[in-house]
């Protein structure tokens, strides 16, 4: 764990993923921001609270994705990883910069993640 890094931010629909994300995280010393399981409370999240770092769920259920929550993320500065069952080819709105994560995820990859990420 880097000590810049503190505030994680969780966005994923899947209750139990974002649960189990959650403890893990939360053992490692992160303080969590959400989780958000809905789209507009996850875009209403990225643009007022104060944020360190966001893992996305690409799909939020519903034909809705994370691609607003990024944008918002991307416009304040505010590193983000986008987590999915999918491969990243198969996602039109992921810049070749964007870090990915495939499901499903382990303490180790988060953990891993972290230490990668620049805020």
């Amino acid at each position: 764990m880097t000590d810049s890094v503190r505030r994680v931010f969780i966005v994923e629909d899947e209750i139990m993923v974002a649960f189990e994300m959650v403890d893990l995280l939360e053992d490692m010393g992160f303080e969590i921001v959400g989780p958000s399981i809905h789209l507009e409370d996850a875009e209403a999240i990225a643009r007022k609270q104060d944020i360190d770092i966001a893992f996305l769920d690409v799909n939020l259920g519903s034909g809705q994705t994370s691609q607003p929550v990024a944008e918002t993320l991307r416009s304040r500065g505010i590193p983000f990883v986008f987590i999915t069952a999918y491969n990243r080819d198969q996602i039109d709105f992921i810049d070749s910069g964007d870090k990915v994560l495939k499901k499903p995820l382990s303490g180790d990859m988060l953990a891993r993640t972290l230490t990668q990420i620049e805020p």
